[in-house]
């Protein structure tokens, strides 16, 4: 998934891939002039075979029980949703513990992507039951990708009443004004930028918590532009943050499938760190 120029951005698709979350972390920049998806809503209310449907939903409850009993799992919800605090005014528990919505990006078809698809929303599902353990606010957890079948919405929806698919393609552009964990698997640099740069106040950034692509990785290629890096793209606000966010990686304990969650961290910003960053 690509965005085309420095101007309005729209999702966009490599040819012959199913979706932003089905692919490993290391890629080139975004580029202009891929082909772009045509993406209708209507598609999301598509007909549907009742046995094709229970078929993706006993496959998608399958990688929610595996991803359950992974090590990454037991990581996360050891260390970081099941640990203190410490009294501390910004770590990455107590913003877990303050998120009021999940805002999932770039999954991919569950219906026709490869098990990648399928575990990192196992994930998404998991993550959502640990939330609400913590946040007493924790509402609705939304989904986007203009992958998405009439299959998956389905899929998705039947998970949980608080599940629904947004029928609105935002680019990932979504401002918010509330905390935030917007979970981004494998997007590409852009996307982030994109939400990134929707949200670049020192009101709105302390909002946002990203699980996605390591910033740090970003960073230690484009930090420093030499003969030996490429110059930076022209994503200012992810170079920025990759620069003042706080990262947590999440290992990934050679999950299974090695394309679900290598390369993963997640983000926040302390209110201190933003007051420094050159935002509005």
């Amino acid at each position: 998934w690509v965005v085309a120029g420095a101007g309005k951005k729209s999702w966009k698709r490599r040819k012959g891939k199913q979706g932003a979350g089905c692919r490993g972390a290391k890629r080139r920049p975004c580029v202009p002039k891929q082909e772009e998806i045509s993406w209708d809503p209507a598609v999301l209310d598509a007909p549907v075979e009742e046995g094709g449907v229970r078929a993706l939903i006993s496959r998608t409850k399958d990688a929610v029980a595996l991803v359950r009993q992974s090590k990454i799992f037991g990581h996360l919800k050891r260390e970081i949703f099941l640990a203190e605090d410490g009294g501390e005014e910004d770590t990455l528990v107590r913003n877990l513990g303050e998120v009021e919505e999940l805002v999932v990006y770039g999954l991919g078809s569950l219906e026709n992507g490869p098990p990648a698809c399928r575990y990192q929303f196992a994930l998404a599902v998991l993550l959502a039951e640990e939330i609400r353990k913590k946040s007493s606010k924790f509402g609705q957890v939304l989904f986007f990708d203009p992958a998405f079948t009439a299959y998956d919405r389905r899929a998705i929806e039947s998970e949980s009443s608080e599940f629904r698919v947004l029928r609105e393609n935002e680019n990932c552009a979504r401002r918010t004004s509330k905390k935030t964990l917007f979970y981004m698997p494998h997007c590409e640099a852009c996307l982030y930028d994109s939400l990134l740069k929707a949200n670049w106040t020192r009101s709105q950034l302390p909002n946002l918590v990203i699980l996605g692509n390591s910033f740090a990785s970003y960073k230690s290629i484009w930090g420093v532009s030499s003969e030996h890096k490429p110059d930076p793209p022209a994503y200012v606000e992810l170079v920025a943050a990759a620069e003042s966010s706080q990262e947590v990686p999440v290992p990934d304990f050679n999950f299974t499938e090695v394309s679900a969650f290598n390369n993963m961290s997640f983000h926040f910003f302390p209110s201190a760190s933003v007051a420094h960053m050159m935002v509005r």
